[in-house]
């Protein structure tokens, strides 16, 4: 009963640390580095907006705190449940099942809904952004984006 509540308790600490993963995509948001570093800035007109589904990613190594804790928990759990030899079959088992639940919990928590915006410059040209719900734009609304020198790219309304 104790490794039962000490398992459960660890694996709601796992869902906090890794909800805390997921990227902030808010326009409104700068990363410190950019801080000081001047951003290209293009002046245009929204043309078309849609709401889009931003996922964490398919790969491992998108995914690889969750597998890695859920690794941990599942094979506590296995070494828990087994007894002799078969405590070791148990232990991998719960090791590979506590992975892949793991990797999947933390693809789910990262998920976020955003916006994609495409944009036609004052130049002519069409570049297109997707970012968080903070802030909703139009079409037919002016805008400036702005490419900071990380390579992250913003959309905001002109003032």
């Amino acid at each position: 009963m104790r490794k039962t509540t000490l398992l459960l308790a660890g694996l709601g600490c796992i869902a906090m640390l890794i909800g805390g993963c997921a990227r902030n995509i808010s326009s409104n948001s700068y990363d410190a580095r950019t801080i000081g570093a001047a951003s290209n800035t293009y002046a245009g007109v929204i043309v078309s907006m849609r709401k889009v589904a931003v996922e964490g990613g398919d790969s491992l190594e998108d995914h690889k705190v969750g597998g890695l804790m859920g690794a941990v928990a599942g094979g506590v759990l296995g070494n828990a449940i087994g007894a002799g030899r078969g405590r070791t079959i148990a232990t991998a088992a719960g090791a590979l099942a506590g992975a892949a639940a793991g990797a999947y919990a933390e693809k789910q928590l990262k998920a976020q809904e955003g916006f994609e915006y495409t944009v036609k410059l004052d130049n002519g040209s069409m570049k297109t952004v997707v970012q968080g719900t903070d802030v909703v734009l139009y079409p037919g609304q002016r805008v400036l984006l702005i490419d900071d020198s990380r390579g992250r790219s913003r959309v905001v309304a002109a003032q």
